[in-house]
């Protein structure tokens, strides 16, 4: 048979690669959705309101989720959750599909009533740099209001009204961001038990960024949807099943269609078995493409009455799915050394409940774990059962609300001291700041000594350890996490009864030596000297001072001047630093002479002794 000439196959390959090749390019467009602020420079129109409802709540903003998914069908869909910025229970999932997409070179476009420009005139070409002529238009859309918290068991219909919905650069008529805005009529479908008042329109304003990171935290249990006794993050068959978040983790979905997951899992019951967790998430899936669903999902753990079909609210269409995900647990504390391979199952859905343990947007996903390397101090055996992972995410951590427990009597400490107060309380493990009186404490170690600090002992209990040196009284002491203020419990601080001296245990090259003096039991203004040594051996002068330091003068100094007690803390302080290269690789240690000024005695009061190693 006579083969057709090279130039005809060349020209038959080329035309089909132009015809396929733009096909092939067609790819899902994600973005992060969230409130439209307002830009003054550019509009009037009053911002940061993902969603206004008149009638119940104008400031409704993206609290978890939050995509805008734009489809190679010309589809589109906006899910996520939002609150009242002013009432944070007053929540509702969101789901709203997009459909007839206008795109600027169409016959029809723009469609009749758009575009709706709501920016000053200044904004908008020739004057500014918004151009109209780029906006690209939804002329259906229709969604649902799915009431969670307070507004739990409410249905919302939404239906476009109004112009199209516009999206593009400047189209949200609040600034110069890609954005979007529509108007929709709003129909109550469903009443919660705390009933709606009557609502018919609804306005959506939006910013569209690339992408944005969620904190993550284990689902709490909502028993009315779950017979779980308590939420978790990891169950690792063989080993634990109450891992949670410690801190809140980071769950980001990307622009080209991935997502990643990073944190620290810990158990509350021993903080120190912990792991790091770093996950990948690929092969995207959303309602409205094929094969979405995939095989073997949706996975549905809560109640079967959760769920729509069963009398709930809970829609698992509205999920959308990872179909591939790896990563690894790296472990720490008492896992240190050890290292867990993941590699999913089944694919990892995403959404409002898709988390397996409340209404919150969160994640599930199950995965075959291989130990790769063991912990250096123990062994772990896997049962060979699907490692589990639960989140949920949230623009700001949803954690378990701190409580302290008051003591009988009042939590107390000396105002100069090395040691710390032991709070109790639960749900600590978050904790991180300490509030005493006006003081915030940060998480640390004797490092900090000067300007305060606490660490976490567990989830029962706070070792806290105020900036020395205050005022005697009873301070008010709270613990903050990342989302929400404890209870409050009194906090004494006492005066030493007697001479006191306290500093950093370890300072580093150029570091400082933060030296704290209290007098002790004299009541009137109060003057004292430091002595410093190398030796421990004591310096004696009989009738004057006896000092724990010093070998009897030879190796002893007298740091030059005298320092003035305060007259409301009874505290002298005087810094040494920054430490030079030479002092280091010594230990010095240090103790004040006291001369009471009303009533000056001798042999002169003396403090401890306090040692600090120069390294």
């Amino acid at each position: 048979m006579r083969q057709p000439p090279y130039s005809y196959l060349r020209t038959a390959l080329a035309a089909v690669c132009a015809t396929a090749l733009p096909l092939l390019a067609q790819q899902p467009t994600y973005h992060a959705a969230v409130e439209s602020p307002n830009d003054p420079a550019l509009s009037n129109v009053a911002g940061g309101a993902f969603l206004a409802l008149p009638g119940l709540f104008t400031d409704l903003v993206v609290s978890g989720g939050g995509q805008f998914v734009e489809l190679p069908n010309g589809s589109a869909r906006l899910t996520g959750r939002v609150f009242a910025a002013s009432s944070l229970y007053s929540a509702f999932l969101f789901d709203i599909e997009l459909q007839g997409k206008v795109e600027p070179g169409q016959a029809n476009y723009p469609p009749a009533g758009s575009p709706a420009l709501g920016l000053l005139p200044s904004a908008y070409l020739p004057m500014g740099t918004v151009d109209p002529g780029t906006f690209v238009y939804y002329t259906q859309a229709s969604g649902t209001l799915t009431g969670v918290r307070d507004f739990d068991g409410a249905v919302l219909d939404l239906q476009l009204s109004g112009p199209a919905v516009q999206v593009g650069v400047g189209a949200n008529n609040r600034n110069g961001n890609l954005g979007a805005t529509a108007t929709f009529a709003v129909t109550v479908i469903q009443q919660p038990t705390l009933q709606l008042p009557p609502l018919t329109t609804a306005e959506l304003s939006l910013d569209l960024p690339t992408h944005r990171t969620d904190d993550v935290t284990h689902p709490q249990v909502d028993s009315t949807r779950s017979n779980l006794t308590a939420g978790r993050a990891m169950v690792l068959p063989g080993v634990a099943d109450d891992y949670v978040f410690v801190p809140a983790g980071d769950f980001t979905e990307y622009d080209d269609g991935h997502a990643e997951l990073f944190g620290t899992l810990a158990r509350l019951t021993a903080l120190d078995d912990r792991w790091d967790i770093a996950l990948q998430l690929t092969g995207r899936i959303d309602p409205g493409e094929v094969g979405c669903p995939p095989v073997g999902s949706p996975v549905l753990q809560m109640l079967p009455s959760a769920y729509v079909g069963n009398g709930g609210t809970m829609d698992p269409d509205h999920w959308h799915y990872y179909q591939t995900a790896t990563g690894t647990l790296t472990g720490g504390g008492i896992n240190d050394g050890g290292l867990i391979d993941l590699t999913n199952t089944v694919a990892v859905q995403y959404g409002g409940a898709a988390n397996q343990t409340n209404t919150y947007f969160g994640y599930y996903g199950a995965f075959a774990a291989t130990v790769s390397t063991q912990p250096t101090g123990r062994t772990i055996a896997l049962s060979g059962a699907d490692t589990e992972i639960f989140g949920l995410t949230a623009v700001f951590p949803v954690l378990p609300f701190p409580v302290l427990t008051p003591a009988t009597p009042n939590y107390t400490l000396p105002t100069l001291t090395d040691q710390g107060v032991l709070v109790q309380g639960d749900n600590l493990a978050w904790a991180e700041l300490v509030g005493i009186g006006f003081d915030l404490n940060g998480k640390g170690t004797e490092t900090r000594w000067y300007a305060g600090y606490f660490r976490v002992v567990d989830n029962q209990t706070l070792e806290v350890h105020p900036r020395p040196g205050q005022a005697p009284g009873t301070y008010q002491l709270a613990v903050y996490n990342p989302a929400i203020r404890s209870n409050i419990v009194p906090l004494d601080l006492t005066a030493p009864t007697t001479g006191a001296l306290y500093a950093e245990t370890a300072v580093g090259t150029y570091d400082t030596v933060h030296l704290y003096i209290h007098h002790g039991a004299i009541a009137g203004p109060a003057l004292s000297a430091v002595a410093i040594s190398g030796s421990l051996l004591p310096t004696v002068l009989p009738g004057i001072v006896s000092l724990g330091i010093g070998n009897q003068q030879p190796e002893l100094i007298v740091l030059g001047g005298s320092f003035l007690h305060d007259p409301a803390t009874g505290i002298a302080h005087f810094d040494i630093g920054p430490v030079p290269p030479n002092f280091g690789n010594f230990t010095w240690h240090f103790q004040a002479m006291t001369v009471d000024l009303t009533t000056p005695t001798l042999p002169l009061p003396t403090t401890n002794v306090w040692s600090v190693t120069f390294q």
